[in-house]
């Protein structure tokens, strides 16, 4: 099977894990939904734009999604036989998320291409940090030989995963408050669902890849 076909058949095996057992997700999908809106009353809070006070606010809201999406992915382990602790699943989850973000925009800063090429064989890092209990060496080195199996596979993954974090940019340019909120909200609707979505099929993906 082709890279986008599976990739495929783990997405809709995905929304049909979530709609199946909606009260294992329900919790998370709602508070995605919140605090995808929060932003919108943070000016209701005393925060003005590029204020100290705004940032902390975003800075906080950033860590309750990933306690969120960390929750969903021990959820995952645990359905796959693993153990783990929320406490120590939040800031592994979180640091090597921003180790990946943050090598790649260095790479993208550089060159297109050592950030596309960072995007896609360092996209498993953040799993196989949480998920992984007998990787020893490099998760990066780890995250390449599991790459590697079926690059397809994780471009398509990597590619809708980029597509949710820069769509939300089309709201931004909006200077009416209303018609922002209105559409941030149904934006963040379809937002929450296919977030937990690819959460859930990141994870299939590593599964699948490190057992073939």
């Amino acid at each position: 099977m082709n890279g986008l076909k599976l990739f495929g058949s783990f997405f809709k095996t995905s929304i049909k894990q979530i709609l199946e057992d909606k009260k294992t997700y329900y919790k998370s999908f709602f508070a995605l939904v919140f605090l995808g809106n929060v932003e919108t009353l943070f000016p209701f809070l005393g925060a003005a734009p590029e204020s100290v006070y705004y940032i902390f606010l975003s800075v906080f809201t950033t860590l309750l999604t990933f306690i969120i999406l960390s929750q969903v992915v021990l959820v995952q382990k645990k359905l796959q036989g693993g153990v783990g602790e929320l406490k120590y699943f939040v800031p592994t989850f979180l640091l090597y998320n921003l180790y990946y973000s943050f090598l790649f925009f260095i790479g993208l800063f550089l060159f297109i291409v050592p950030g596309f090429y960072v995007l896609i064989f360092f996209s498993m890092v953040p799993f196989i940090a949480v998920l992984d209990d007998e990787c020893e060496g490099s998760f990066y080195e780890a995250s390449k030989l599991l790459v590697k199996k079926n690059v397809g596979l994780v471009v398509w993954a990597t590619l809708i995963n980029l597509l949710i974090e820069f769509s939300a940019l089309l709201i931004t340019p909006i200077e009416n408050a209303v018609v922002k909120g209105s559409l941030n909200l149904v934006y963040s609707l379809v937002d929450s669902f296919i977030t937990l979505v690819m959460i859930i099929s990141m994870v299939k993906i590593y599964y699948y890849l490190k057992r073939t």
